[in-house]
């Protein structure tokens, strides 16, 4: 379920955009929930330190009358929600290209200077949109883990894989996963190319973050089920975490 989150200072525009929303997940209320409708900057940044939503989808008003705009609030968001959808409804397109630099990656930009009909049909265009989108992020880790061994190819479910290091043995790697651990030849830097959605947390380990149950931050070590252990470097530590937050 994707949670929505508006914010539009504007007390009559933002009952118009809770109006459509409401509207819209009465019809699709598996898929969508309407989690914050505010006014104010600030709310929205409580509700992510409280709540910390992942896949969310944000309306924001650009200009918000507040000690931050639309922008900057979606730059936080960003932090927090790494997989956000953004859609900015505005009568600033002139700001469009802001959100380049900001490298907001924003889904896309609603005028306000046309029909409540057009932008409510924009809107759910953009909810469809922001929907499809995170739902081929999550198929696509869901995917299999291929690799071979002699004239033998091995698929293991993505899910079941818990990290992958070099192997005594000169030029091959050991999975490590749920049910067991495989050899086979390769390179860390080329799997992590196949498979960008393992996080490569030292020079010597390529790891599924979904499947750490603990972080040792002063020894700087990542244990995973079975007594399984491996270290993260220090370079790395920042990125862990964030990860593990956007993951869970």
């Amino acid at each position: 379920m994707f949670p929505i989150i508006i914010c539009e200072d504007n007390k009559i525009q933002l009952e118009q955009l809770t109006t459509i929303v409401k509207n819209y997940v009465l019809f699709h209320n598996e898929d969508f929930q309407l989690a914050l409708s505010a006014s104010k900057p600030s709310t929205c940044l409580e509700y992510l330190s409280k709540e910390h939503p992942s896949n969310g989808i944000y309306l924001l008003d650009i200009d918000l009358n507040a000690d931050m705009n639309g922008i900057e609030l979606a730059s936080k968001i960003r932090v927090s929600d790494v997989q956000a959808k953004l859609v900015f409804i505005t009568t600033h397109d002139e700001m469009a290209p802001i959100t380049l630099k900001y490298k907001l990656e924003a889904l896309g930009f609603i005028s306000k200077d046309q029909p409540i009909e057009k932008i409510r049909d924009e809107l759910i265009e953009n909810l469809i949109l922001a929907s499809a989108r995170s739902i081929a992020v999550s198929q696509a880790k869901q995917q299999n883990f291929s690799f071979a061994i002699s004239s033998q190819i091995y698929n293991l479910p993505l899910n079941e894989l818990l990290f992958i290091e070099p192997s005594d043995i000169p030029h091959r790697l050991k999975i490590h996963t749920k049910t067991g651990e495989y050899e086979f030849y390769g390179k860390l830097g080329e799997v992590n190319k196949r498979y960008p959605q393992l996080f490569r947390s030292a020079k010597s380990a390529l790891i599924n973050v979904d499947n750490i149950t603990q972080y040792d931050g002063p020894r700087k070590l990542i244990s995973f089920e079975n007594a399984l252990t491996c270290k993260c470097s220090i370079t790395k530590v920042k990125e862990l975490k964030h990860r593990m937050k956007i993951e869970r």
